[in-house]
């Protein structure tokens, strides 16, 4: 445990720079602590920085996935060039904002191959408790937020602005927290913490509830089908083995006993379920025209800006824009669409629309490898999260976007390699 200490050490850094946002939320606009803006953010991923990078640099680096590396980075650079030679006259980026977006991700990834590939197992262990902290940090701020009510999506509202929020951040995290703790629960051997993951895993499903994402939610169901697929025969021939029926009614007892205690919480359960399958409801109503009930009848006004960007892209860009407009885009984040897929095709061409989404083909490819031979449990972890970044290239985030990139970075690093016990020498890449 202690010899092991520098690698938990480094794996909280790891989980400040991917997963930043749900504790920067809580600390600066729930308790109000630190600079409001951006700059608490990037402080906070300072210290994440020096938590990971290592006293003595030279030392033993590691290759990440070389093909996930090709692709990111080819695309970055092309993003670098448009922002210096083909700025959008109707675009003004932060030079000082930009100049981080490409900066941070390089160094993290940078940080990232100190980290041998044989102890990736403790970042998940981090993980668990990096992304419980933040789910309970969220429900104790909402007690104490004047502007929240009963029936609105969990998050923290901005400082800077009480009406607005991002239940995306904690949902995805509360994510996280349901797969690193079933993957690490499984590697667990100690019954009393194997019941402890289990209780977690409830827990967080209860806060992704609350968060009430369309994404998050559909994510999860999409990583059970694969989950059952794959695996649910083992499940079928080993749920009634004498260990796991006393786990599930151990857990089964507490969860029973704590909402017998907390009645509030499985009555707000139930209502954000159902409200979520009413918003569903109105999504596709928005989208394809059809209605699921009279209730879901509605438009759905945030899918409402993405059907319109399709619109943009097939009648106006496509449709009526010249040869030159096409192959070359319209300049450096010159359209925000909210679908980066879109995004980088409109703003850098058909050459900005290959380089980014290749990154996301790689990264399915290796993901059904990953769930036939998977390298390690951080590497199935990453195969059910690439879920979410897949859904995400049609419903948020732009194509150069410094939180997306940190998390594209994990998976650079990590995604589908192999680790190796041979000995490595200063400075020499360890072959994956």
């Amino acid at each position: 445990m202690w010899e092991d200490l520098k690698y938990y050490r480094q794996a909280l850094g790891i989980n400040m720079l991917w997963n930043a946002y749900p504790i920067v939320f809580i600390v600066r606009d729930g308790f109000g602590v630190g600079p409001q803006g951006s700059t608490f953010t990037i402080l906070y991923w300072a210290v994440g920085l020096l938590l990971l990078i290592p006293i003595n640099v030279f030392r033993n680096i590691y290759i990440p996935n070389q093909t996930l590396f090709a692709c990111w980075f080819s695309f970055l650079v092309l993003g670098w060039v448009y922002w210096k030679y083909y700025p959008s006259p109707s675009s003004f980026p932060d030079p000082l904002r930009e100049t981080l977006t490409y900066i941070i991700p390089i160094v993290f990834l940078f940080g990232t191959m100190y980290y041998p590939n044989d102890k990736t197992n403790i970042i998940l262990k981090v993980m668990v408790f990096y992304s419980l902290i933040a789910s309970i940090g969220l429900l104790y701020s909402l007690t104490k937020d004047p502007h929240w009510t009963f029936g609105e999506r969990a998050a923290i509202k901005f400082a800077a602005n009480t009406q607005n929020s991002n239940p995306h951040a904690y949902a995805n995290n509360a994510l996280c927290t349901v797969l690193s703790a079933l993957l690490t629960a499984g590697r667990t051997k100690n019954l009393l913490f194997k019941i402890g993951y289990y209780l977690i895993t409830i827990f967080s499903l209860g806060v992704l509830i609350l968060a009430r994402t369309n994404m998050s939610l559909i994510g999860l169901g999409l990583m059970t089908v694969i989950y059952l697929t794959l695996h649910g025969r083992s499940v079928i021939s080993s749920i009634f083995s004498p260990r796991v029926l006393a786990i599930v009614a151990v857990v089964y007892g507490i969860v029973a006993f704590l909402l017998s205690q907390f009645q509030f919480a499985s009555y707000a359960l139930g209502v954000y379920l159902n409200t979520f399958i009413s918003r569903f409801g109105k999504v596709i109503y928005t989208v394809t025209g059809v209605e699921v009930d009279q209730k879901s009848a509605e438009i759905d006004y945030s899918s409402v800006n993405r059907v319109f960007s399709f619109k943009y892209v097939f009648e106006v860009f496509l449709g009526e824009g010249s040869l030159g407009t096409i192959l070359f885009g319209e300049g450096y984040k010159a359209q925000f669409f909210d679908v980066p897929a879109l995004e980088a095709l409109v703003n850098q061409g058909i050459i900005g629309f290959v380089l980014f989404n290749s990154f996301f083909v790689v990264m399915g490819f290796t993901a059904l490898q990953q769930f036939f031979k998977p390298a390690n449990d951080l590497s199935i972890f990453l195969a059910y999260f690439s879920l979410i970044v897949l859904i995400a290239l049609f419903s948020g985030a732009r194509p150069q976007d410094l939180s997306m990139w940190l998390v594209y970075v994990l998976f650079i690093r990590f995604f589908g390699v192999y680790s190796t016990q041979k000995s490595k020498s200063n400075l020499q890449p360890q072959l994956a």
